[in-house]
């Protein structure tokens, strides 16, 4: 009996490896071809803000996660730095310490850290489900969706896939001991807290898991048969969302209180109403079920309430939990307008990839039940009291399966075809920083320690007047270099005067106008 039990646990884990096996490869068939592309403008400016907080702060920001950081060096830049989102420097820093500036290792890594999100969103879904079919559908759903290539090919969205990894990485760890009937012990909620928390550093998106993880204990609590039953549950189960969302309390208010705070800034300040609330979340239901035409808001509620009813007339536990899911998730941009989309519907994207492999596994159900029953009438009376069961036990095992496949193959073709109709020129974004990089480089110029250096733009090279200096500052990587950039910084004509370097710069060229070994000029 148990060698028999073992073997067949050992036959599961070897074809559950199978499948997260065949989700890479499917996700480096998109992927693997970002390889060859460089550095989106952002880029620098987020690679840029970690180098001047430097290593420590950055370690400090990640540990006192509710503060907003200032990073150093007033002498490098007119206005106030602050280190958002201090998850970032934990990628930035390492590989621009061993790599400097080539973009290849730093999508490499970002590819990788993609690849490791498969087999934890897998076993995630395994475990919500209880299902592999359920699991396999909606993690290729969600791997490669071709609205959201972005997370794949333009590093500043680094971000959104750290967030997503530490997010499904808390929500794993989380349901993989709750499944087992166990609650969490303290060194167990310290890691749990400490994914969370990484997941907070690497973007606001995760404040919403206290909220999922309170929902899911809600949902897989049963009745409570008094209110002594109440509190146990609350003491028992509920404390690590509550403990969670006490710190979601303290980081919200850290962050958006003060003159530094994103909340503060244009494009980030919420605007709370109905209507932006229901526009926003229609544009994103209809960027990720592939809606010719973003849908009304009506038609959005309507979708909703559809999932709500299938979900609790279903008496389905994990369908549920995804319905409270897409309301939930994207609250955290629902309210910013213009209205956001892309790399930052990656979570919400799988609470809708979810629903879409439990509804297609429910329909192929009982389409197979359907055949099976029609089988069975079909079968002589004799010959269906022998072998009925047995029969219909292996036909729907057998047809389940190649349901699965038949959708599976019909998703990665319709994936592929809707990739190579958006034809998104991915390789091209960083291609006017990889040309002001190696123009910085072909100079040849190493400016002494502690000079002044005054940039002059022959033309407009980046929307963000900034990114020029923040280039310089990492081709050049010293931080006693005091960077002015002209009709960026206001320098009065005494300092204009007494500046060591000045340097005439464009996307393909560069000149050194005045340098410690040139005379001064006017």
């Amino acid at each position: 009996m148990e060698s028999s039990e073992t073997e067949r646990a050992y036959r599961r884990i070897v074809i559950d490896a199978i499948c997260v096996a065949v989700l890479i490869a499917y996700f480096l068939h998109f992927a693997l071809p970002a390889l060859r592309g460089g550095f989106r403008e952002d880029e620098m400016m987020n690679m840029g803000i970690c180098w001047c907080a430097g290593a420590l702060k950055s370690l400090l920001a990640n540990i006192a996660f509710w503060k907003l950081f200032l990073c150093p060096g007033c002498a490098l830049y007119d206005l106030p730095l602050y280190l958002y989102r201090p998850g970032g420097a934990l990628y930035y820093l390492p590989l621009y310490h061993f790599f400097d500036l080539d973009p290849l290792p730093y999508r490499i890594v970002q590819i990788s850290i993609l690849v490791a999100s498969i087999p934890l969103v897998y076993y995630l879904s395994r475990r919500l489900a209880s299902s592999r079919s359920i699991a396999f559908l909606a993690v290729l759903a969600l791997c490669y969706h071709p609205r959201l290539a972005g997370l794949v090919f333009v590093g500043a969205f680094i971000y959104d896939v750290l967030c997503g990894f530490f997010y499904f990485a808390a929500l794993a760890y989380y349901v993989h001991i709750r499944e087992k009937g166990l609650s969490l012990r303290a060194v167990q909620l310290l890691g749990f807290l400490a994914l969370y928390v990484m997941a907070l550093n690497c973007k606001e998106m995760a404040v919403t898991l206290p909220v999922i993880v309170l929902i899911y204990e809600f949902l897989k609590s049963p009745r409570w048969a008094d209110r002594k039953a109440f509190l146990r549950w609350i003491r028992t189960y509920s404390a690590p969302s509550l403990i969670a969302g006490l710190l979601t309390v303290f980081y919200i208010y850290g962050k958006t209180h003060g003159s530094g705070s994103l909340a503060s800034l244009d494009p980030y300040r919420p605007i709370y109403s109905w209507h932006n609330f229901t526009t926003s979340n229609a544009k994103f239901v209809s960027q990720l079920l592939f809606a010719g035409h973003t849908i009304t808001p009506i038609a959005l509620l309507l979708l909703w309430a559809l999932v709500f009813i299938y979900a609790f007339v279903r008496r389905d536990r994990t369908l549920q939990l995804m319905a409270f899911w897409i309301v939930i998730v994207p609250l955290p941009v629902a309210f910013i307008v213009p209205v956001r989309g892309d790399a930052s519907l990656y979570l919400l994207l799988f609470g809708w990839a979810m629903i879409f492999a439990k509804v297609t596994f429910d329909l192929i159900t009982l389409i197979s039940e359907f055949l099976v029953f029609l089988g069975n009438r079909a079968l002589p009376a004799a010959t269906g009291a022998i072998i009925g069961d047995a029969t219909r036990k292996v036909s729907l095992r057998v047809f389940r399966i190649v349901a699965t496949l038949l959708v599976a193959f019909a998703l990665a073709a319709f994936t592929q075809k809707e990739n190579q109709r958006l034809r998104v020129p991915w390789l091209n974004v960083g291609a006017k920083t990889s040309h002001v990089i190696h123009t910085f480089r072909s100079l040849g110029l190493r400016p002494l320690h502690g000079s002044s250096i005054l940039l002059l733009l022959k033309e407009n090279l980046f929307q963000n007047k900034w990114n020029v200096f923040f280039i310089a500052s990492l081709a050049w990587n010293d931080h006693s270099l005091r960077i002015w950039v002209e009709n960026a910084n206001e320098l009065t004509p005494q300092q204009q005067a007494n500046v060591d370097y000045i340097i005439s710069i464009s996307e393909f060229d560069a000149d050194v106008v005045r340098s410690p070994d040139l005379p001064k000029s006017d």
